[in-house]
């Protein structure tokens, strides 16, 4: 079984798999699908970059339309305790509203295109709006990302999800850091993501694992 090919992927990520009828149709798709991805979102474009990367079954599954495609952000939230705090562990289970990661991993059917990371703040309440700015200490904290007990991002500053957030970068959602370096989460994969702090600050933290996510019906 071989690897999709580009023409391929972009018609597995447009969802225009099938049989064309009379010479050229499927041509002419490709070349349309082609044209329709150029303006694509940056997330949609990190996921099509990186679909050769995926299970080759998989792959022949978004090809026969037997795969979904999705946005996928994954969230969780927890109180910050003292200068370090775990926001996704794996002793935590699902819970509405506080986070739909089960146990620090995804659903056994999922692949996720990790694109960017969201974090937000509240000073009051775990069940807050999240829209409070970010105290000094907390500015200049530092989060790491661990999968599978691997640090995959260390000692990255927490300034980065607050760039942007009055009339800098208007096009920028609120705190939101786009990785340089998308990656892929497999299934059952153990996602770790905590922040060191110079000094304690009292309120607590929502995290967005942002996306594309894909998975086999």
């Amino acid at each position: 079984m071989n690897d999709l090919t580009n023409d391929e992927i972009i018609l597995a990520g447009l969802g225009e798999v099938g049989r064309a009828r009379g010479r050229g149709g499927r041509v002419s798709r490709v070349r349309n699908a082609v044209k329709n991805e150029i303006g694509a979102s940056r997330f949609r474009r990190h996921f099509l970059e990186r679909v050769h990367k995926l299970p080759r079954q998989l792959q022949q599954d978004l090809i026969r339309g037997k795969a979904q495609i999705s946005d996928a952000p994954y969230y969780a939230t927890n109180e910050l305790k003292g200068t370090r705090s775990e926001l996704i562990k794996l002793s935590t289970s699902e819970k509405l509203g506080m986070t739909n990661i089960d146990n620090g991993k995804l659903n056994k059917d999922r692949f996720l295109t990790l694109s960017g990371i969201r974090l937000l703040f509240d000073k009051e309440s775990i069940e807050g709006c999240f829209t409070d700015p970010f105290p000094a200490d907390l500015l200049n904290g530092e989060w790491e990302l661990e999968l599978n007990g691997q640090k995959v991002f260390e000692k990255q500053p927490i300034r980065k999800f607050f760039d942007g957030f009055y009339g800098y970068n208007t096009t920028k959602p609120f705190g939101l850091y786009i990785l340089n370096n998308p990656k892929i989460i497999n299934p059952q994969t153990p996602i770790e993501f905590n922040v060191n702090l110079p000094n304690e600050v009292k309120g607590f933290l929502k995290v967005f694992l942002e996306g594309t996510s894909v998975y086999s019906f």
